[in-house]
């Protein structure tokens, strides 16, 4: 990796829960931008002049469906898959993960019960992406 820490986007609509993810990350030695909605995502991926290392979005956010925004940004990339994505949903629907392939996130997790594989998945997550 650079020497710069690695760069995470993080779209999370619940505060509570993307500080909790932000303290995570960050402990891990990762920058955590936060948008709470797809139009903020969007407004901070059209005007950085950084793009992330890995992007965090929760499944359903206030203003659209987080696999719609996945969708988006990987049509918006150089090659696919150059930035990894993770998703995380509490809404236990077990078309997700496949869904979630499909929009071309690389990793799906319930927030209820995968929380302690946030920081794992996203550490493989940007060590494939840098290839370790």
């Amino acid at each position: 990796m650079s020497q710069n820490k690695p760069l995470v986007l993080l779209v999370e609509d619940d505060l509570d829960t993307a500080r909790l993810y932000q303290a995570l990350l960050t402990a891990e030695f990762m920058e955590v931008v936060h948008c709470q909605n797809c139009a903020k995502a969007k407004a901070w991926w059209a005007q950085s002049n950084r793009r992330p290392d890995l992007i965090v979005l929760d499944m359903r956010l206030p203003d659209g469906d987080g696999l719609m925004l996945c969708q988006e940004i990987m049509q918006d990339q150089p090659s696919p898959g150059e930035t990894p994505v993770m998703v995380l949903s509490a809404h236990g629907d077990p078309r997700l993960p496949n869904l979630c392939r499909r929009a071309g996130a690389q990793v799906f997790l319930d927030k209820l019960s995968g929380l302690d594989q946030l920081v794992p998945m996203a550490r493989n997550l940007l060590e494939n992406k840098f290839h370790f």
